[in-house]
């Protein structure tokens, strides 16, 4: 299969040799009564520029589209990076949370086991006192 820049250059070719605008002004003679004298001749070194720019545009662009695919690349494996991140700090969030959330009931479970004490020890606190009063009774009779 022939490339852009092979069929770019065959067709400068083609006008350079006249072959082209021959057919363009047979076509205009048989479909419209303007004479060849309206008609301009075409200067072959514009012909030859503008091939020369043609080229040095396909190679622009080229090169544009290389510098969009080596940048693409680029944002493709940075988003990865940060997916990939987001996800550890995602899973680090939840451990640290896991972990808290069991402290709490940790804390919790001490905190009843601490009250349960207390309890124990108002009520021999309670006692004490009551042995301490009739002790007391004791004493002053």
């Amino acid at each position: 299969m022939e490339s852009h820049k092979e069929s770019l250059i065959r067709f400068i070719e083609s006008i350079e040799d006249n072959d082209v605008i021959s057919r363009e002004r047979n076509r205009t003679e048989s479909t419209s009564n303007v004479s060849e004298k309206n008609i301009p001749p075409v200067n072959p070194q514009i012909v030859r520029e503008l091939g020369v720019r043609l080229e040095r545009t396909a190679k622009d662009l080229d090169g544009m589209l290389r510098f969009l695919e080596k940048e693409t690349g680029k944002m493709s494996k940075h988003t990865t990076t940060f997916v990939d991140i987001h996800s550890r700090a995602v899973d680090d969030i939840s451990d640290v949370t896991d972990g808290a959330v069991k402290a709490m009931y940790s804390l919790l479970s001490k905190a009843a086991v601490m009250q349960r004490d207390l309890t124990k020890i108002e009520m021999m606190s309670s006692h004490l006192k009551s042995i301490n009063k009739y002790l007391e009774r004791l004493d002053t009779h």
